[in-house]
C-alpha cells in the first residue's frame, strides 16, 4: 500500500515538473528581446560600424571614466576610423570576479600601428599605436544588478560595445580593484582582421535585430569562441566547461595553442598580469602602450 502510494507521490510530482518546464519554455521563448529601455548609463547608447575597403569608423567608442564606486563621473564616446590593413596583434584580457572565482569577465582588444605610409597617419592618431576594445556583456536597465541566475534566463539583452582601454580596462583595474590580464593571441594581421571583422559585424546585426545574452551559452567568453571558431574552425568547444567556468578560459586558450606564449598557465598569469602597472601609469593618453611595458617579449 505504501509503495503504491509512493508511486503515485513520483508520478504527480513527475507531471508537475514537466507541466513547470514546459510552461518554462513557452514564457522563454515567448519573450521579445527589448530594444528600448532605462539602460544603465554606460549601457544606452549602441555603437556601429562602417566599412570603406580597409577602412573601419567606428561610431560611439565609449570612453567613460567612473569615481571609485564605479558611478559615472564623465560619460564620452567618440567616432573613430581604423585602417585594417595596419592591425598587428590581438589582445585577449580577462577579469576574475574575485580572487579565486571560477567567473571572469573576457574581452578582446584590437591592436593597430599608426606608423606613417603614403596616406599618413589617420586622424586622431597621436601615438605609435591605436588599441579598440570590444567587450560583450548583458545590457542591464538601471536598477538592475547582473547575476548567473538571471543571465540563464532571458532578462538581458546582448550587447557589443567597442570601448577605449582607459575605460574597459582602468575602470577594472582601479574602480574595482581586480586582477586583469592581458594575454597576446597567436594570430596573423589577417586572422585578426578576419576576427575584428567578424565581431563588428555581428555588432551592427545585433544593434538592429537585438537576441538574448545567456549566462551559459551567450556570454562573454562563449560568444568570442563562437568568433573565434569561424576563423580557426573547431579550436574553443562553446559549451567546454572551461569556456562556462569563465576563469578557466585563459587556460583553455594556452592549451590550445591561442595565447602567444611558451609559458605555463602560472607563469603565463605572472608574466602577463597588468593590474599594477596600471594603477601606477595612470589614466594617461598614451595608457594602452604603456600598460603592455615588457608584455611584448
Amino acid at each position: 500500500m505504501y509503495f503504491r502510494k509512493f508511486i503515485t507521490i513520483i508520478k504527480y510530482l513527475s507531471i508537475t515538473i514537466l507541466v513547470a518546464l514546459i510552461a518554462l519554455i513557452v514564457w522563454q521563448t515567448s519573450k521579445k528581446v527589448p530594444s528600448e529601455g532605462d539602460w544603465k548609463e554606460q549601457l544606452k547608447v549602441l555603437a556601429k560600424a562602417e566599412f570603406n575597403g580597409d577602412l573601419v569608423t567606428v561610431k560611439n567608442v565609449r570612453n567613460f571614466q567612473y569615481d571609485d564606486n564605479e558611478k559615472v563621473t564623465v560619460a564620452e564616446y567618440y567616432d573613430k576610423t581604423y585602417n585594417l590593413s595596419k592591425l598587428t596583434k590581438v589582445w585577449f584580457i580577462t577579469e576574475p570576479f574575485d580572487p579565486g572565482s571560477a567567473f571572469s569577465h573576457t574581452l578582446l582588444s584590437f591592436e593597430f600601428s599608426n606608423a606613417s605610409s603614403s596616406k599618413g597617419k589617420l586622424k586622431g592618431d597621436t601615438t605609435d599605436h591605436s588599441f579598440l576594445a570590444l567587450t560583450i556583456e548583458g545590457r542591464l536597465k538601471k536598477g538592475q544588478n547582473y547575476s548567473l541566475l538571471d543571465g540563464t534566463l532571458h532578462t538581458y539583452p546582448l550587447m557589443y560595445i567597442p570601448a577605449d582601454e582607459r575605460d574597459v580596462i582602468y575602470l577594472r583595474t582601479e574602480a574595482r580593484q581586480d586582477q586583469v590580464y592581458a594575454y597576446p593571441l597567436k594570430a596573423t594581421p589577417a586572422e585578426g582582421r578576419a576576427l575584428l571583422v567578424d565581431m563588428l559585424q555581428r555588432m551592427n546585426e545585433i544593434s538592429v535585430h537585438p537576441v538574448w545574452y545567456n549566462s551559459i551559452y551567450a556570454n562573454c567568453t562563449s560568444s568570442i569562441a563562437h568568433h573565434v571558431n569561424k576563423i580557426w574552425p573547431g579550436i574553443l568547444p562553446r559549451l567546454d566547461w572551461q569556456v562556462v567556468f569563465t576563469s578557466y578560459a585563459d587556460k583553455l586558450a594556452l592549451d590550445r595553442g591561442l595565447i602567444d606564449t611558451n609559458l605555463s598557465i602560472e607563469q603565463a598569469r605572472e608574466k602577463y598580469y597588468i593590474s599594477e602597472i596600471s594603477k601606477k601609469v595612470g589614466r594617461v593618453e598614451n595608457y594602452s602602450e604603456l600598460i603592455r611595458e615588457g608584455l611584448y617579449k
